[in-house]
């Protein structure tokens, strides 16, 4: 398991059929590679978004206090619990259909903090389609501009 102190960390898994799927972009305080503390190994690669500083963490140390320390326990059933949760949104902005109603939601989620190539990732759409979404979003008037690979939304 590993802490990320600073940096960005997308995790990524390959498909069947080569796609590259982002399945979590850690930031400073995220922990990740939870899993593998009940695993014998990685089921994804950690790529550097951009310099990091990581604290790695191994099982048997996470195990041991996990036994002897409730607190920490309690803790760290927590942040895994507040994941499931991260993750039911994330399976909830993959069921809107529509590409505009999704990157709405996605920035409205705050999901974009790299680049549109990463938010396109995220949603589970082209980065095609998400550039015409934000360009038709910004042109209704719901979304704002101020900077090249910036967007938000507009307050109302």
């Amino acid at each position: 398991m590993f802490f990320l102190q600073s940096g960005a960390v997308n995790l990524i898994r390959h498909t069947e059929a080569g796609q590259k799927v982002t399945m979590f972009r850690a930031t400073a305080g995220d922990t990740i590679a939870e899993p593998s503390v009940f695993s014998d190994h990685y089921h994804c690669d950690a790529i550097s978004q951009q310099p990091s500083v990581v604290l790695a963490f191994d099982r048997q140390s996470v195990l041991a206090a996990m036994a002897k320390d409730s607190a920490f326990a309690t803790a760290f059933v927590k942040r895994l619990a507040g994941q499931v949760q991260t993750y039911r949104r994330h399976l909830e902005l993959l069921a809107i259909r529509s590409a505009k109603d999704r990157v709405l939601a996605g920035l409205a989620d705050g999901r974009l903090t790299g680049t549109v190539l990463d938010f396109a990732a995220e949603l589970g759409l082209s980065h095609e389609s998400v550039y015409r979404a934000l360009a038709e979003l910004t042109r209704d008037g719901r979304v704002e501009h101020p900077t090249r690979g910036q967007y938000r939304l507009k307050p109302c």
